[in-house]
C-alpha cells in the first residue's frame, strides 16, 4: 500500500476513530458490563448512552485543559467526582424517555463515573502536548461508538427476546426469552466484535489489492 494513501486514510479516520476502527466496546473491550447487562431494552441503552456522552465529553475536556497541572494521584479522583456530578445533573434529561428508566438502570448510573472508557481517555489527554480539539473529537466519536453498539445490541435483544422495539410490539421471525439473559449478551457482543474485525480486514485487503494489483496480499 502506498505510504501517501496510508497517511491519507489515517488522517481521515482520525475524525471518527472511536466510531468504527477503534470502537471502545467492540475493539477496545471497554464498558463491557454496560453492553451485556443494560442492552435488554432500547430505552435503557439510549438513556445510558445519553448520560455517558454528557459526562464523558466535559470530563475529557477537563483532563485535556487541566490534567497537566493536577497531581497524578489526585487527578482520577477529581475526574470521577466531576463526572458523577455531571451524571446526577443530567439524569432529568433521560426521564422523558421513561419515568422509571433511572430506577431500571440502577447501580449502572453512578458506575458511569468510573467506567474504563472515561478513565482511559482522561489519562490519554492529561498531557499538555495534546490539543484539546483532539480530546473533544475523541470524546464525541467514542461516545457515538458506544451508543451505536449499545443500541444495536438492545435492538436485537429486545426485538428477538420480547417481540417489542421501544416497548412497541413488532412482529419478529421468532422470540427467545433466553436472549435477554446476560450470558447471551456476551455471545452477541463477541459475534459483533468478530464481524467488525472481519470487515476491517476485508476493507484493508481491498485497499491493498487496489494499490497492488499484480502482487499477492501478505499472509495474515
Amino acid at each position: 500500500m502506498k505510504l501517501e494513501r496510508v497517511r491519507a486514510v489515517r488522517k481521515r479516520s482520525r475524525w471518527f476513530d472511536g466510531l468504527l476502527t477503534h470502537n471502545p466496546v467492540l475493539v477496545g473491550g471497554m464498558a463491557i458490563p454496560f453492553a451485556v447487562v443494560i442492552t435488554t431494552s432500547l430505552k435503557n441503552s439510549v438513556s445510558i448512552s445519553i448520560l455517558l456522552a454528557c459526562s464523558l465529553v466535559p470530563t475529557v475536556l477537563l483532563a485535556s485543559l487541566a490534567g497537566a497541572r493536577l497531581p497524578r494521584w489526585g487527578a482520577p479522583i477529581l475526574y470521577t467526582l466531576f463526572s458523577l456530578a455531571l451524571i446526577v445533573a443530567c439524569v432529568p434529561l433521560i426521564l422523558p424517555i421513561s419515568p422509571e428508566v433511572a430506577d431500571s438502570l440502577g447501580i449502572f448510573v453512578p458506575l458511569l463515573s468510573v467506567n474504563t472508557l472515561l478513565l482511559t481517555l482522561c489519562g490519554r489527554y492529561a498531557d499538555s502536548r495534546r490539543k484539546p480539539v483532539f480530546a473533544l473529537v475523541d470524546a464525541v466519536s467514542y461516545s457515538a461508538g458506544f451508543a451505536l453498539i449499545m443500541c444495536l445490541l438492545a435492538l436485537l435483544r429486545e426485538w428477538l427476546g420480547t417481540g417489542n422495539i421501544w416497548g412497541v410490539p413488532v412482529r419478529a421471525p421468532f422470540t427467545l426469552s433466553g436472549i435477554q439473559i446476560t450470558f447471551t449478551g456476551f455471545i452477541l457482543l463477541a459475534l459483533l466484535s468478530a464481524a467488525a474485525r472481519f470487515l476491517r480486514r476485508a476493507a484493508l485487503l481491498l485497499i491493498y489489492r487496489r494499490d497492488n494489483p499484480r502482487t499477492a496480499p501478505p499472509s495474515a
